[in-house]
């Protein structure tokens, strides 16, 4: 500020302050019960209360906790309840989010792979491989990258993929994650500046980095070296098919 605050203009503050009758009501309120609660118009709640001419039946809630998985939850449940109606299967039915959590967690270390090896050649301080390292992957995500895990693994039922403190709190297994890829990535990096061909370092991320990716994601979220193959096909065909009639709804809006 090009002027200093000096104690005379603190000292009318302070009695313009005083000097206002409702000043310590609002002070008291305030300070006791927060400045939402303390703003809170009670008529304008009632004014605003959302009526519905149609209500559907929605199922129980789908609870994501501490995770970023909006995206999965959000395209799931709306894929649920044409299952629930062709199936006739409980309201407290659920497609795994688990599921595809590890699928996106898988796929997304693979991609990551597959840059640094095409940025390897780069600095570190190039824009592109900071913005690789700095999160080499994350919870978020979008709507057609759920279309493409589903198109590609399908989906099973909650109660044959059940939620893991991992998924339920990804922040520490995210954290871990992150940290392997970017080790990982030192070591492509070395690779290619060593000399080494392209397509052998492919081979060497999906035969050694992958492979180690997956052990990572198994013993974390559990399933992939199990029998839950046999659950994902008949139930791959269905939602493949409502995914493709919904990515072409969106398309034609």
């Amino acid at each position: 500020m090009s002027k200093e605050i000096s104690q005379n203009l603190i000292d009318r503050f302070k009695q313009e302050y005083n000097g206002r009758k409702e000043a310590k009501v609002i002070e008291r309120t305030v300070t006791k019960n927060g400045i939402l609660n303390s703003s809170r118009n009670l008529a304008a709640d009632v004014q605003s209360t959302p009526v519905f001419s149609i209500d559907l039946d929605t199922g129980d809630v789908a609870n994501q906790k501490q995770s970023g998985r909006c995206w999965m939850f959000a395209a799931l449940n709306t894929m649920r309840h044409d299952m629930k109606n062709q199936f006739k299967v409980p309201g407290n039915f659920e497609l795994s989010q688990n599921y595809t959590f590890f699928w996106d967690k898988f796929e997304k270390s693979n991609w990551f792979y597959e840059n640094i090896i095409n940025t390897a050649e780069l600095d570190t301080d190039d824009r592109k491989v900071a913005f690789l390292l700095n999160e080499p992957q994350g919870d978020g995500g979008q709507w057609d990258m759920l279309c493409a895990l589903i198109e590609k693994y399908g989906v099973v039922p909650q109660s044959a993929y059940p939620e893991t403190y991992n998924s339920s709190k990804s922040r520490e297994f995210d954290t871990l994650l992150n940290e392997k890829l970017r080790k990982d990535a030192v070591t492509l990096r070395n690779l290619v500046n060593s000399g080494q061909v392209v397509q052998t370092l492919m081979n060497v991320s999906n035969k050694c980095l992958v492979k180690s990716i997956a052990w990572l994601l198994t013993v974390s979220e559990n399933h992939l070296f199990n029998s839950i193959g046999n659950i994902v096909t008949p139930i791959k065909i269905i939602i493949v098919k409502q995914v493709l009639r919904l990515k072409h709804f969106m398309i034609s809006m």
